[in-house]
């Protein structure tokens, strides 16, 4: 059985070979121009085809919002191509502010979820960060979830010390900011994070044993980032 370690590794290799062909040609392309056979500049202008490549890379894990975002900054930047139309960096710039209407949307999809099943105010916990940073410590032996919120700030949930008796749900939104949430060893964890020109980082173990408590982990981050860690000394 391949361990979150092995699964990174696995999403990393396409683009790995994406860099590795790119470097290999450009390699080649200097030598050939070194020794006039042909003239670099020819061929070093379709550079963006790497970003194409790159973009495509991301479709094995489903990533579809990088995959567009690189696909269409490649083409943008091709040398034309008379079945391309034009494309001019500020049609690209001017889209920017529907991301904060994507955030919005985010935000009253969260706030429309039901809340996690038992999740008491002894149980569970809220946290918001708004252009500044907060941190949580969760004690709970029957812990249930929450909800964390960074718009432009950080949250620090730490579950080191909180126990789960069978499940728990924890919704993120992260909005130009960042989630760090820190849960103990033995909890299986599974991500539902949908990432928007953003990511999530799971750096725990992964060796939970069957039958382990679950904590889910579900919500956005646009433009941000969710880290799901062990605590640091445990």
């Amino acid at each position: 059985m391949f361990d979150d370690r092995d699964r990174g590794a696995q999403r990393r290799e396409p683009r790995r070979r994406v860099w590795g062909c790119a470097i290999l040609a450009a390699g080649i392309i200097g030598w050939l121009d070194h020794t006039g056979q042909l003239n670099a500049s020819d061929y070093f202008r379709w550079w963006p085809l790497i970003l194409i490549a790159l973009g495509l890379a991301h479709l094995p894990q489903k990533q579809w919002v990088t995959t567009v975002v690189l696909c269409a900054i490649g083409i943008l930047f091709l040398p034309a191509l008379p079945f391309l139309p034009h494309v001019r960096l500020s049609m690209i710039l001017a889209v920017w502010p529907l991301m904060i209407s994507v955030g919005g949307v985010a935000l009253m999809q969260q706030a429309l979820r039901p809340a996690a099943k038992g999740a008491r105010r002894d149980n569970s916990f809220h946290s918001v960060a708004v252009m500044g940073g907060v941190g949580r410590g969760v004690a709970s032996s029957d812990f249930a979830g929450g909800d964390a919120v960074a718009v432009m700030g950080g949250c620090q949930i730490n579950l080191g010390a909180a126990k789960i008796t069978s499940e728990a749900v924890i919704d993120v939104l992260a909005f130009w900011g960042g989630i760090e949430i820190q849960v103990p060893r033995g909890w299986r964890i599974e991500n539902h994070i949908l990432a928007i020109l953003g990511g999530i980082v799971d750096k725990t173990d992964g060796n939970a044993p069957a039958g382990a408590p679950t904590l889910i982990i579900r919500g956005t981050a646009i433009m941000g980032g969710v880290e799901i860690r062990h605590p640091k000394g445990v």
